[in-house]
């Protein structure tokens, strides 16, 4: 449909969507791509209401970003039909900001990554700090199960287009079955990075606290501008993944991109991240 990288928003007229549509347009600027954004209202009448407030969204931006915005209202369901959209539009990103969880979406789950569940495009999710003027570095965590490194090829496309460096760190383990497989894993992504020409480096983190906190705190270290890990089920329960959560909440605010590695398999080549 699009032939130019785009880069789908989920919009609420709230202060986290126009983040997440700064960041979008900032991406589309820096690839030649396209912003769609995207409302979903649950009654046909509110539909009138939203379009007149998308004309205030595109009426506050410059002529230049207003080629690149594309607006539409839905009557559906937020977190089915934001994925059904992606796949639909083959959307190279979804960019989303996020209020973060509170009360019991911290039990049962953020809207954030109930929405990731439900889709098969790649995310891109903001608090609203940073900027993509240009990337400079990445961190990737990983563990010893194969779905952590599925976020692998989305973050060396990001890496090679804005020719950042990509910081792997492993969640090691005393058990020597866990740690050989995440050996394992750590060759499958650094001969991955090498083959795509993507700098990279393995970091050795202590383990003197929970690896989160060893995590975010070494992404404080390299100013990292992104954090790349894929989204899994930890368990055979309709749980969501903590790890993520409290990835897509860090403290740091540094956007998250992450990926459904459960629907990785009905991903096809018209999802390229960006030109490269």
């Amino acid at each position: 449909m699009f032939n130019s990288p785009l880069y789908l928003v989920p919009y609420d007229f709230s202060h986290v969507s126009e983040s997440a549509a700064r960041l979008a347009i900032d991406l589309a600027v820096a690839n030649n791509g396209l912003v769609y954004l995207l409302h979903i209202v649950g009654k046909t009448s509110e539909k009138l209401d939203a379009r007149a407030n998308f004309k205030k969204v595109i009426a506050s931006h410059n002529e230049s970003e207003r080629k690149l915005l594309t607006t539409k209202v839905i009557v559906g369901d937020l977190f089915e039909d934001m994925g059904k959209a992606g796949d639909l539009l083959k959307a190279s990103l979804i960019v989303m900001g996020t209020h973060g969880a509170k009360g019991f979406q911290k039990v049962f789950g953020s809207n954030a990554v109930k929405m990731i569940s439900n889709a098969s495009s790649p995310f891109l999710i903001t608090q609203g700090k940073k900027s993509v003027d240009k990337i400079n570095t990445i961190v990737m965590p990983f563990s010893f199960s194969k779905e952590s490194i599925q976020i692998t090829t989305f973050a060396a496309r990001m890496a090679k287009k804005f020719n950042a460096k990509i910081h792997l760190l492993a969640c090691h383990d005393n058990d020597s079955w866990i740690e050989h497989k995440t050996q394992s894993n750590q060759l499958v992504v650094r001969k991955h990075l090498t083959d795509s020409g993507v700098e990279h480096e393995i970091v050795n983190i202590p383990s003197s606290r929970p690896y989160e906190e060893e995590l975010l705190s070494y992404a404080a270290k390299v100013d990292a501008d992104i954090i790349a890990a894929a989204y899994y089920k930890e368990s055979v329960l309709p749980t969501p993944n903590s790890f993520i959560q409290g990835m897509i909440e860090n403290e740091l605010q540094i956007p998250l991109l992450t990926v459904n590695a459960e629907e990785l398999s009905v991903i096809n080549s018209n999802y390229s991240f960006m030109s490269v």
